[in-house]
């Protein structure tokens, strides 16, 4: 037997390199990361250097148009993605018109760095609101105040809102005495939008407010003890200019201007009184009231004999409230039984029903 033949040895397969990292994939994208910081930096400063500008310059606006801003200390910050301006003690003085002066523990001031027309603000309180003519002055206190607005590319203010929670308003008494509450609420907000003009006229204002929870000493004496809940919805035209002035003044511009206020919606109620308004009036260039106001009360009676026990009543206003207590009709006020009342201005003379009952002497 032949032995078979050895077969010939298998040469080994070369071994395949290992692969070896490559540095650039993690130098670029770290690179590039340290690139974009540097340049975001650069513009986040030049931002808060050009803010800090705008804001003075904002600030002398103001002071142009007689509301004089200040803090005690004015410090801005937020880097990297928005700008918090810090204002301690902030004062604002109005002139020009009634002289005020509004005061707080502090501000801060926050706006995204994509959307720094945007601010949102809060204040700490108390705060401390000043009639600078009168000598009078009125405390604030609340849990929460937080005001925002937003503006276009000029700076001009196209939206804002405030809103208080847990708010009440003091007046101080002598030294020696307990202050005097005034009013206080779980939740008082207000909103307003710029409306722009038609047919050429100046822009005019949306607004809307609201009070929940409301307690009032001056609305008990009335006979509307609380809680007092409160809805309020309309339009001004031509009432974009909001310069300090005397309140004649005012008026006198918005009749020239041919302003009219637009009342949508407007109730209040409380546990025993329910009261509700719309309409739309003008004013003459002689100050003279011209519209229609449609009300409603629901427990008129209340109403009528708490005016009367407060001396709210003038003399020349007592018969027209009379007369609305006999001539309403029967009807639903804020879901309760109540009288709904029609009434019209023509050139200040108050008509109810369409029948004169009083005059309402010219506004300016």
């Amino acid at each position: 037997m032949t032995a078979p033949t050895p077969s010939a040895p298998v040469a080994p397969s070369p071994e395949t390199p290992a692969s070896r990292p490559k540095p650039w994939l993690v130098i670029v994208p770290l690179l590039l990361v340290v690139v974009a910081a540097i340049v975001w930096s650069g513009l986040w400063f030049y931002a808060a250097g050009r803010a800090e500008r705008e804001i003075d310059a904002w600030i002398g606006r103001e002071a142009k148009l007689g509301r004089i801003w200040s803090c005690t200390d004015r410090h801005l910050a937020g880097f990297p993605f928005r700008f918090e301006l810090r204002c301690l003690s902030p004062k604002l003085e109005t002139r020009g018109g009634d002289a005020m002066r509004f005061t707080a523990a502090s501000a801060e001031a926050v706006a995204q760095v994509w959307a720094p027309n945007h601010i949102v603000a809060e204040f700490a309180g108390p705060a401390r609101v000043e009639d600078l003519n009168t000598g009078q002055s009125y405390v604030a206190v609340w849990s929460l105040l937080q005001m925002s607005g937003v503006g276009d590319l000029s700076g001009r203010p196209e939206r804002f809102s405030l809103q208080a929670h847990d708010l009440k308003l003091e007046q101080p008494g002598a030294i020696g005495t307990q202050p005097v509450a005034l009013l206080s609420a779980h939740l008082f907000e207000f909103h307003a939008r710029r409306a722009a003009g038609k047919d050429g006229k100046p822009d005019g204002v949306d607004y809307a407010s609201g009070l929940t929870g409301g307690e009032s000493a001056l609305l008990n004496g009335l006979g509307m003890q609380g809680p007092v809940e409160m809805a309020l919805q309309g339009t001004v035209t031509a009432s974009a200019d909001l310069r300090p002035m005397p309140v004649a003044q005012r008026l006198r511009a918005w009749a020239d201007a041919g302003g009219v206020a637009r009342l949508d919606r407007f109730h209040i109620t409380s546990p025993k009184v329910a009261m509700s308004a719309t309409g739309i009036v003008a004013l003459d260039p002689q100050g003279r009231i011209n519209g229609k106001l449609d009300l409603g009360f629901a427990g008129l009676n209340d109403v009528v004999q708490g005016l009367d026990r407060a001396g709210a009543i003038p003399r020349e206003v007592a018969p027209i409230v009379g007369a609305l207590a006999m001539v309403g009709k029967p009807g639903q006020v804020e879901g309760r039984k109540g009288a709904l009342f029609a009434l019209s201005f023509d050139a200040g003379t108050l008509k109810l029903a369409g029948f004169p009952v009083g005059i309402v002497p010219p506004l300016f």
